[in-house]
């Protein structure tokens, strides 16, 4: 299929036997952070919402699941909410299998300022294990990232594909600097991907829940603008 005719996701490539698997890492960047604890409880009520169960828990960990109908097809969500920082589990090891084997994978992170993802003292084992991941046999051969990070289109548009391939991969990105506390538009795109929207509804329903993006002090005067939206899709 030609990515460019594309309006929507690879529905039935996410939803590829009748699962839709997703890993949600909130940090553990930024170190010291008081408020990541609350972004964890913010998601974990927000997926409540939206009708999942929780049906496991360990120390900065929730599992949750859902059966959702897509074309006429029940689907089994199962959804790992990870709080980096208070994982009681080793955190890289599930970072690579979730690399290898979900079919979404959501960061809220800090963005290094393009220059890494930061999810660890030691940056370098995390991207290693991208690389390793993407040349894994077995591997999805389509996933969707969502990197809830400041400017991660400006960042990583183009270097984190070099993680994770150019082909079969799907990237939501931030456009501008972000407010680490907001974490609705990531329930709001797992919400509109059990509904089987297009890249203009998810993208359009993921910017009225995040509202206008802050003004940063590293902004352009010229990009200081009420009618800007944070979120983009970027089509793999």
């Amino acid at each position: 299929m030609n990515h460019k005719n594309r309006t929507a996701p690879r529905y039935d490539m996410l939803f590829e036997g009748g699962t839709f698997n997703a890993t949600l890492l909130i940090g553990p960047d930024p170190w010291d952070a008081y408020f990541d604890s609350s972004v964890f409880l913010g998601a974990w009520l927000k997926l409540r919402n939206i009708g999942f169960r929780m049906t496991d828990s360990l120390r900065g960990y929730k599992e949750f699941r859902m059966t959702f109908n897509h074309d006429n097809k029940d689907v089994e969500a199962r959804i790992r909410l990870v709080h980096g920082s208070n994982y009681e589990l080793d955190l890289q090891e599930l970072w690579q299998e979730s690399l290898i084997h979900e079919d979404f994978i959501y960061l809220k992170s800090h963005a290094g300022y393009g220059k890494h993802i930061s999810l660890s003292d030691d940056v370098g084992i995390f991207t290693e294990a991208m690389k390793e991941g993407f040349e894994h046999p077995d591997k999805r051969p389509h996933q969707l990232y969502y990197l809830d990070c400041c400017k991660s289109e400006m960042y990583y548009k183009d270097a984190f594909r070099d993680f994770v391939g150019h082909e079969g991969v799907d990237l939501i990105l931030h456009k501008w600097f972000c407010d680490y506390k907001i974490i609705g538009p990531m329930v709001v795109l797992i919400r509109e991907l059990m509904a089987g929207s297009d890249f203009e509804t998810i993208v359009a329903e993921m910017n009225e829940e995040y509202g206008v993006p802050h003004f940063d002090v590293e902004d352009d005067p010229a990009d200081m603008r009420l009618d800007r939206k944070m979120v983009t899709y970027s089509v793999g």
